[in-house]
Order: C-alpha cells, then sequence, then structure tokens
C-alpha cells in the first residue's frame, strides 16, 4: 500500500487500498493502525479536507473496525489469517 504524507496533528501519513477497503494511518509517533472496509469516497473526502483531525474523529474513528501493530501483522490479520 502506498502512503502519502498528510498535514495533521494527529497523523503522519494515509494510505487506502480499494481492493480491500482498508485506510491505514500512521501517526506522529510512528505507529500505524489500519481501518477495515473503508469507502474509497471516504478516503477522498478525507484527503482532500482541509482539517485531517476533526474528519477523521466525525467520520472514521469509532466507525469501522480496525487494527493496531506493525505492517507486517496487520497484512495477515486483515486477511483474515
Amino acid at each position: 500500500m502506498n502512503r502519502h504524507n498528510i498535514t495533521s496533528g494527529l497523523f503522519r501519513s494515509a494510505g487506502f487500498d480499494p481492493t480491500s477497503g482498508i485506510l491505514e494511518l500512521e501517526y506522529r509517533n510512528g505507529t500505524c493502525r489500519r481501518w477495515l472496509a473503508v469507502p474509497a469516497r471516504l478516503y477522498q473526502r478525507f484527503c482532500s479536507t482541509a482539517d485531517h483531525d476533526a474528519f477523521f474523529r466525525h467520520h472514521i474513528d469509532g466507525r469501522y473496525s480496525s487494527l493496531y501493530g506493525e505492517s507486517g501483522p496487520l497484512k495477515e490479520a486483515a486477511r483474515g489469517k
């Protein structure tokens, strides 16, 4: 998954896999978290918003299932292994 840098108080970068609907956000402290079954249009809105943190709190956090951890284990968990 390719990630791009974002300007945010919470996050350093964001990435999205349209095939699986996985949204990956890297926090400023370097940890990653993935949200599952996120619609592509929501990711597009997240990328185009002026305030990524507020958008995240209102439209993503608590609304989608998520996984914490490193990229390798998250890939396996997201695939159901």
